[in-house]
C-alpha cells in the first residue's frame, strides 16, 4: 500500500461562512526537485468542499504524462498519454503521439521521462490526491532528451475566488498562501490554521512558510537542489 499523507486545515465558523459566501475555492500545489529549467507548477487539487476541519489527503501513487500543450500562463495542460509509474522507473516516449512504455531502468528515487523521438513535448508527473490522480508540474521535454523529476513532500495551499481547473499552469499565487513541508511529520500528518482576515498560521512552526500574493510559484515548488 502506498504511503499516505494528510494536511488538516482548521478554521472557525465565521471564516468558513465567509469563504463560502465569497465563492472561494481551496487550491493546492505540490513541489518537485529537478535540474530541468523552463518548468512551471500546475493546479494539483481544487475544492469548494471545506468546513471547520478540512483535510487534504494524498498517497505516493505516481504517474507520468506527455502533452502537446504549451507551457504558458493559465494554459490547461491536457495529457496526450499518461502512465502509472514508480520511483526508479522511466517512461520511454516512443511515438509522435507521446505514447510509450514504462521500464525499470530509471534513476533511483526519481521518475524519469525519456523522449526517444525527435519531437518536443510537454511532460510531468502526477500524484494521487483523494480519489483522482492529477498533474503537479509541467516541463519541456525535448527530442532525444531525458527529464528526471523527484516528487518532494511540500504542499502549497491557498484560498482564492479565482476559477481555474486542475492542470492549469499558474505562475503567481492568487493570494496569500502557505507552503507546508511534510518531511518528518509524525504519522505523515500536519495541522494548520486559516482565518479569513489574518490568513495562515502554524503556531510558529518551522515547517510552514507564508507566501505573499503574486509571489512567483516556481521558486517555491520547483527546487533545483
Amino acid at each position: 500500500m502506498a504511503t499516505s499523507y494528510k494536511l488538516t486545515i482548521n478554521m472557525d465558523e465565521a471564516t468558513v461562512n465567509g469563504l463560502a459566501a465569497g465563492n472561494f475555492s481551496l487550491y493546492a500545489f505540490k513541489a518537485v526537485q529537478t535540474k530541468i529549467g523552463g518548468g512551471q507548477p500546475v493546479v494539483w487539487f481544487k475544492t469548494k468542499d471545506f468546513s471547520l476541519s478540512t483535510e487534504v489527503t494524498w498517497s505516493l501513487d505516481f504517474g507520468a504524462y506527455t502533452s502537446k500543450t504549451q507551457i504558458i500562463a493559465n494554459a490547461n495542460i491536457v495529457a496526450s498519454a499518461s502512465y502509472s509509474i514508480d520511483l526508479g522507473q522511466i517512461l520511454e516516449v516512443q511515438q509522435s503521439t507521446g505514447t510509450g512504455g514504462v521500464k525499470n531502468n530509471g534513476t533511483a528515487g526519481a521518475i524519469s521521462i525519456y523522449n526517444t523521438t525527435q519531437q518536443a513535448f510537454t511532460c510531468g508527473i502526477s500524484v494521487k490526491a483523494g480519489n483522482s490522480s492529477n498533474a503537479i508540474c509541467a516541463f519541456p521535454l525535448y527530442g532525444e532528451n531525458t527529464n528526471v523529476i523527484v516528487p518532494i513532500e511540500k504542499v502549497l495551499v491557498m484560498f482564492a475566488s479565482d476559477e481555474v481547473n486542475t492542470g492549469t499552469v499558474i505562475e503567481k499565487a492568487f493570494t496569500s498562501s502557505f507552503l507546508v513541508d511534510m518531511t518528518g511529520a509524525k504519522d505523515n500528518k500536519r495541522q494548520v490554521k486559516y482565518d479569513i482576515n489574518t490568513s495562515w498560521d502554524a503556531d510558529g512552526a518551522g515547517w510552514a512558510t507564508k507566501a505573499k500574493p503574486n509571489v512567483q510559484l516556481a521558486p517555491l515548488l520547483i527546487l533545483s537542489n
